[in-house]
């Protein structure tokens, strides 16, 4: 077993240091070791005051000053002030004397202070006049704990006054983008309505407008009626009375002038049919759009030399009278462009149903026109005729689509719902 070491003697503190230096006398290890107790009795009361942070910076201060005297050598002969910035704290009976210790220290470039500490008489020197150099280590020490305090205290103020601000500024900001997001929600709601305004009054005018095309349709086929059943009537038995005075006439001066005015009458019976037929084709209300189509055809053949080539699918289709009569109108508006503006040579018109829809084409071999044009936005004859039907057949729940460009003729697809019932020429055509 290991032997055991003799246990050793643990001696006081004055006696340990009389023992290492046997030459200083016990009274004075003492009288030191009783200086350093006292000077670290006044560090370690120092920390626990500046931990206290519901101090304000007089009563650290007036504390803190308190513990100068008795931590010197000399306390009852002793006085202290501490100044920092324009806050000071002095002992009692305190007065400057030419028996003085000091430390200045910088807290910020705007804040300095300083520690003083007077003997209020002449006392024996020591390393610094009559203060030990001990005593220039502690005000060193405390000077410093007071700076690290109050640069701790200002770059908290500084934090707290940059938290304060930063909250000042968003709630600053937070109120400028409600306020913000209160008028684009005002306006937001202007825009809205007069966007309703805006699209109830285009529906009103293209209501206004369908209207319109009928009441016009309607006159039109009034004064088509009357040309037909009146006129056409009238010079239809002129006509056969001119016929039947030919025959009772001997003379060949009467009997030319006769056989002229016969030629005038059939002149004028075939200008009151194409008149009655310009006018409303008497075809679309009787047979239909695809005869009514085809004829058209026809008489662009026979009245500016364009070939027009026709096709349908022979369906009967059922049409609302102001749907057929819409078609009509714009399929002839894309023939006399294609005469006037185009200057095509040939164009197909085709007709489909399918899916509750019809679908009416047109494509020219003319010399096509800008995209501006087709967009409905030019100001000529042919671009105001081209929106116009553009927003026809909107109002009737159909679409317009028109591919074109310089030099690569045209296209024009009008698609429209098709109506209940029976087909097209019978009881929808009725105005």
């Amino acid at each position: 077993m290991p032997s055991k070491r003799p246990r050793q003697r643990i001696l006081p503190p004055e006696q340990a240091i009389h023992a290492l230096h046997p030459q200083v006398p016990k009274n004075e290890v003492i009288h030191a070791l009783r200086e350093r107790v006292k000077e670290l009795t006044a560090l370690h009361s120092t920390v626990c005051i500046l931990q206290n942070d519901e101090l304000s910076t007089g009563e650290i201060l007036d504390r803190v000053v308190k513990l100068i005297p008795p931590a010197w050598q000399y306390p009852e002969n002793t006085v202290g002030r501490i100044l920092v910035g324009k806050c000071e704290s002095r002992t009692k009976g305190f007065r400057r004397t030419p028996w003085l210790q000091a430390c200045d220290f910088q807290v910020s470039p705007e804040l300095a202070g300083r520690i003083e500490v007077h003997y209020l008489k002449k006392m024996p020197p020591e390393a610094e006049g009559p203060f030990l150099a001990e005593e220039r280590n502690l005000i060193n020490s405390l000077a410093d704990m007071l700076r690290v305090y109050f640069e701790r205290k200002l770059a908290s103020k500084a934090l707290l006054d940059a938290h304060s601000d930063l909250e000042r500024r968003v709630r600053e900001r937070t109120a400028e983008l409600e306020k913000l997001n209160a008028a684009l929600k005002t306006e937001v709601r202007e825009r809205e309505l007069r966007q309703k305004e805006i699209l109830s009054y285009q529906e009103k005018l293209r209501g206004l407008s369908a209207e319109l095309i009928l009441t016009e349709e309607r006159e039109r086929r009034e004064i088509a009626t009357d040309l037909h059943d009146v006129i056409g009537q009238t010079l239809a038995m002129a006509k056969m009375k001119t016929g039947a005075l030919r025959g009772f006439c001997a003379a060949p001066e009467a009997a030319g002038g006769l056989k002229d005015l016969s030629s005038f009458i059939d002149e004028a019976i075939l200008a009151t049919r194409s008149l009655t037929f310009q006018l409303a084709s008497p075809i679309l209300y009787e047979l239909g759009l695809e005869s009514a189509l085809e004829r058209l055809a026809e008489d662009m053949r026979k009245r500016y030399g364009l070939r027009v080539q026709f096709s349908g699918d022979g369906k009967g289709k059922p049409l609302p009278t102001e749907t057929s009569v819409m078609i009509f109108k714009a399929v002839r508006e894309l023939l006399m462009n294609a005469v006037k503006h185009a200057k095509a040579s040939e164009v197909k018109v085709s007709v489909r149903g399918a899916a509750g829809k019809i679908a009416v084409t047109v494509r020219d071999n003319g010399r096509g026109f800008n995209a501006a044009a087709a967009a409905g936005y030019s100001t000529d004859r042919r671009g105001f005729g081209l929106f116009s039907i553009r927003e026809k057949v909107s109002h009737l729940g159909g679409a317009f689509r028109l591919s074109t460009r310089p030099g690569a003729g045209t296209l024009a697809v009008i698609t429209a719902p098709l109506g209940k019932g029976k087909p097209h020429g019978k009881e929808n055509t009725h105005l």
